[in-house]
């Protein structure tokens, strides 16, 4: 593939052809309109699947339109429909908000969650590879939407994603309305929803906080970098968002932390890493 590439160079330098793969292999993320269009029903059933991940863990509530304030409604998020294609193949749908009107109803410093830093996650593998530790790398799948909204968000379904909502939750076909000739479906936001301005950091805190009363103490150079001592050696825990590396010279204390975690956000994506 790297030699594909180079052959698409032509004799001045520039690219050819190479829209196809930066479009192929890192924008990997498409609109519901443009997947359902590449991919037929295989980007259907993913949007599916996502309406019903967030149905179940209670993300929306839904809001009678003639109790709306036209302030409101102004004021509701858009939703946009993603579908993202991963590196093995599988689609993923994504419901995203589209956060650009809260921006003005916060300070900077109030919506910003930290990430691990390249130097303490380097420092981390180092020291797993000196101590000889067990690793195992842990996804939280749909992390931000276990984490409450902290204020009162309306999220705006319009067109065709109406009938697909109201198709997980038929309760809702008594809410739609329609505005300037389209279906529109407002919806209450009761969790912390991928775009909205605060949502990392809702999720950064309810994380921490669940490690907390486990016992991990934040390391006071890194804010996404946990330790703690079990039986008499350190475990780490570094993270980035919903990325977790756990290491500890036991396996067993590894797979008890996941567990623990576990209980609190439901079965994690674990890959063990062999060092």
């Amino acid at each position: 593939m790297l030699q594909a590439a180079v052959d698409d160079f032509d004799s001045t330098g520039c690219t050819v052809k190479m829209n196809k793969y930066i479009n192929g292999f890192i924008m990997n993320q498409m609109t519901a309109t443009k997947g359902i269009k590449k991919h037929g029903e295989l980007a259907v059933a993913a949007l599916l699947a996502e309406f019903q991940q967030v149905h179940d863990m209670s993300v929306f509530e839904g809001m009678d339109p003639t109790l709306l304030t036209k302030e409101q409604k102004r004021s509701a998020l858009r939703a946009i429909n993603l579908i993202k294609e991963q590196r093995n193949g599988v689609l993923k749908g994504r419901i995203v908000a589209d956060g650009r009107p809260e921006r003005e109803l916060y300070a900077d410093e109030n919506t910003p969650s930290p990430t691990v830093s390249t130097g303490a996650l380097m420092m981390s593998m180092l020291t797993d590879v000196w101590e000889a530790r067990d690793v195992a790398c842990a996804d939280v799948p749909g992390a931000y939407l276990n984490a409450n909204m902290d204020r009162f968000t309306l999220i705006k379904y319009e067109g065709d994603s109406v009938d697909i909502m109201c198709k997980i939750n038929p309760a809702w076909e008594k809410l739609v309305t329609i505005e300037n000739g389209k279906k529109v479906l407002y919806l209450r936001l009761l969790k912390a929803l991928y775009g909205c301005m605060r949502s990392a950091l809702l999720w950064y805190e309810i994380f921490v906080s669940t490690l907390q009363k486990q016992g991990f103490e934040l390391n006071p150079y890194d804010a996404c970098v946990a330790n703690k001592m079990i039986n008499g050696k350190q475990c780490t825990i570094a993270w980035y968002v919903d990325n977790n590396k756990i290491s500890h010279i036991n396996p067993a204390v590894v797979t008890a932390v996941i567990e623990h975690i576990e209980s609190k956000f439901g079965k994690l994506t674990v890959c063990e890493v062999v060092i």
